[in-house]
């Protein structure tokens, strides 16, 4: 049986386009998908027992940093710290018609302001600052 050359190199040549084209991957559903991530929403408002304008995130929660964090490094509140005081993680982003100094970020997922870390303390009340002497309310004016 005799086998013409071109036909096997057209035959080559087309299996190689159909693979790099995708035709030949595994179906979409087999793919890994990006994981899902949260918007965080951030302002500026007033609260109760803090001068000026704060940084708050979702429905009036304040933010806050932990001293203990270095700028531009993970944050090191973790364990029973972070469980009172658990870390802002999500994508962050400045309500519509806000005005924020200052950068947002991100480090491991957690959102950072001005490369500080950020937190939630877990009994806020919308509209209220939480005093500690390890977190600080950010102040924003």
């Amino acid at each position: 049986m005799r086998v013409r050359s071109g036909v096997v190199v057209l035959g080559v040549a087309s299996a190689t386009l159909l693979a790099g084209s995708g035709w030949g991957a595994a179906p979409a559903s087999a793919a890994p998908r990006p994981a899902v991530t949260n918007t965080i929403v951030f302002r500026a408002q007033h609260v109760d027992g803090v001068k000026g304008l704060v940084l708050e995130e979702g429905p009036g929660l304040v933010v806050y940093t932990f001293t203990g964090d270095k700028r531009g490094k993970p944050g090191t509140c973790t364990g029973g710290c972070a469980a009172v005081w658990p870390p802002v993680r999500g994508v962050p982003k400045v309500a519509h018609g806000a005005k924020i100094p200052g950068k947002f970020g991100r480090i491991r997922g957690q959102v950072t302001y001005n490369g500080r870390p950020l937190y939630l303390f877990t009994g806020e009340k919308p509209g209220k600052n939480h005093a500690d002497s390890a977190f600080k309310v950010i102040r924003l004016t």
